[in-house]
């Protein structure tokens, strides 16, 4: 390989490299003040210590050449160098600390408000715990890049130039009582762990909820959406970041502090030592002084350059996880929205399915066939049909979380193409199977499908879903947080589920049969309260069992080949035989069939 061809390489991989980071700049520009105090306190700190060294050797070399009256002056200013390179080191990790936990804040924010709206038939596509994976150990990564690694090259190239200049100035100092100093490193070890194991437990605890929230956030992906969640989600995540925040710089605080007291201590043992053998040191043509100084500046010549010689692996390692945030970071949403789409206005509710063709991917199945369906205003409507028939896929290209292949869907005339995706999801209100509940307190769950909500409305909307009686139970009512002690039952979820649908009095419902998880009893008390949401409006009910089908108007009924029917059920039992059959089977009718014609063979 010649000299070009190399050299052509390694330009290539570090433009690769600098495109990958390039990016991530964005999030650290807000701290260019920070950052160059910490440029300043690392100056100080590498020419402070640098002085330190020189000047720990002086005091051999002065009562070598018998000036025993500079002596006191001159561990004055060792002590005022070294307090000095103390404070500037403190405060550089402090600063350090900061800016890190600035960067990792800004980034996390970044990419859950991203996934937010990119929403589930995107964020879907990776799994939840390699999405939570990207937001911690991905994102630490590119915070070791954008943070740490510009410092620590700083800090690196400014030593070895010092430590190089000064290779002919020597420095060192002996450690023969550091023995008799053990005593005061334990204590100092004491104290320091019993705060740290404070701040880590508490940090690890208010971190698994931030964990946690963020896996309910990506898990209600579709919940958030269809209630036009997106802002507030976000802003209920840097509330719980603000706890781990506080926390975790305590701790990174309480390391900085740890490593610079047991820096000053060993300084301090090395001074004493220096006191204690001066007398011992004899007369020679090179002062003794500068030339353990020598060897003390050509061992730590070797901390540079191994420092800078990791950066390089530093920067090749953590380039994928770069990437891998990248490419959520770019991800586009499933919908593109015109730059003059209206507000969808809804004076009655009537749906039209109009010649629709979808499948989820190009060359797949196609789930949808030249479907045409016209729902009145008013009218409920069940969706039913084998599993993957298409149920699902229905209420969710009412949501425009999908556009069809080809037709259109309509709502009172109205193209969803042409309208925002916000002014829809305004416009529809949905009972998901598994309900729209977070880590936080029944108000504020309540307050994600209509923020702007009075307390008497919370409280109309709680009596109307029959949710009230159990939350004035609750230790603290409304105010009460889900998780930890307080867990609810499937049935208590669902009222509040229905307590967030009676809340956003939308003219269109779906339900997602909200009742087929629970027993018979709750069943029936959950069903009596979606009849009372129902009323007067148009609804749109994804059926898994069939005793949900008397108290609707029409079925329609998805054959599993892209095609559809649309009757009454009555009709659908006499003259439809698959929806008769599926029918007989859920209501043991089939068993029985099936039995009978065993017993006369």
């Amino acid at each position: 390989m010649s000299v070009r061809h190399w050299a052509s390489t390694w330009w290539a991989r570090l433009q690769e490299m600098r495109d990958s980071y390039r990016r991530f700049s964005l999030y650290a520009r807000p701290d260019r003040g920070l950052f160059l105090w910490d440029i300043v306190s690392i100056i100080v700190a590498v020419v402070t210590n640098a002085a330190m060294i020189w000047l720990m050797g002086q005091p051999l070399s002065l009562i070598q050449a018998g000036d025993f009256a500079s002596l006191p002056s001159l561990l004055a200013l060792f002590a005022g160098v070294l307090l000095v390179n103390q404070a500037a080191q403190m405060l550089g990790g402090w600063l350090t600390s900061r800016m890190a936990l600035n960067y990792v804040g800004r980034l996390r924010k970044a990419l859950m408000s991203r996934l937010f709206v990119l929403s589930y038939p995107v964020a879907g596509r990776v799994p939840r715990g390699d999405l939570l994976a990207r937001l911690s150990n991905d994102v630490d990564r590119v915070t070791e890049i954008w943070v740490d690694a510009r410092l620590q090259l700083v800090s690196h190239l400014l030593t070895l130039l010092i430590y190089v200049s000064l290779l002919f100035w020597i420095n060192s100092g002996l450690a023969l009582v550091a023995m008799a100093t053990v005593p005061v490193f334990v204590l100092h070890q004491r104290f320091f762990s019993r705060r740290k194991h404070e701040a880590a437990s508490k940090f690890l605890r208010s971190n698994g909820e931030l964990l946690a929230f963020e896996e309910q956030g990506l898990a209600n992906l579709r919940g958030i959406a269809s209630n036009n969640a997106e802002s507030l989600m976000a802003r209920l995540h840097d509330k719980v970041f603000q706890r781990v925040y506080r926390w975790a710089l305590r701790e990174r605080v309480l390391e900085v502090a740890f490593q610079v007291s047991f820096t000053l201590l060993v300084y301090l043992v090395g001074l004493l030592v220096v006191v204690v053998g001066v007398r011992e040191v004899s007369a020679g043509t090179l002062p003794v002084g500068l030339l353990v100084s020598f060897v003390l500046y050509l061992g730590y010549l070797t901390v540079p350059l191994r420092g800078l010689a990791d950066l390089g692996f530093q920067l090749a390692g953590n380039r994928p996880a770069a990437l891998r945030l990248s490419e959520v970071l770019d991800a586009e949403p499933q919908v593109a929205e015109l730059p003059q789409a209206a507000e969808l206005a809804v004076p009655a509710g009537g749906i039209v399915i109009d010649d629709v063709d979808f499948s989820y991917d190009e060359g797949a199945a196609q789930i949808l066939k030249g479907a045409n369906v016209e729902i009145r205003p008013g009218e409920s409507v069940a969706l039913v049909g084998p599993s993957g028939c298409g149920k699902s896929t229905l209420a969710a290209l009412l949501l425009r979380f999908y556009d069809p292949q080809r037709g259109r869907i309509l709502i009172d005339g109205q193209d969803l193409r042409a309208v925002t995706v916000a002014s829809i999801r305004r416009q529809v209100a949905v009972v998901w199977q598994e309900p729209l509940l977070i880590q936080d307190s029944l108000r504020a769950n309540l307050l994600m499908a209509r923020p702007e909500a009075t307390q008497e409305e919370l409280e109309t909307a709680c009596r109307r879903s029959h949710a009230w009686s159990f939350i004035q139970a609750l230790p603290q009512g409304l105010d009460t947080r889900l998780g930890g002690e307080v867990e609810l039952s499937g049935g208590q979820k669902q009222r509040l589920a229905i307590a967030q649908a009676f809340l956003r009095d939308a003219p269109i419902l779906i339900l997602d049969e909200a009742s087929s998880a629970l027993d018979s009893h709750a069943e029936q008390a959950i069903v009596r309260d979606l009849a009372a949401l129902r009323a007067g409006r148009t609804t749109l009910m994804i059926a898994h069992r069939h005793s949900s089908l008397r108290a609707v108007d029409r079925v329609i009924y998805l054959e599993g080949d892209g095609s559809l029917t649309i009757e009454r059920h009555e009709v659908l039992l006499a003259t439809h035989p698959a929806y008769r059959e599926a029918v007989a089977w859920q209501t043991g009718e089939g068993d029985k069939a099936a039995d009978a014609k065993k017993a006369t063979e």
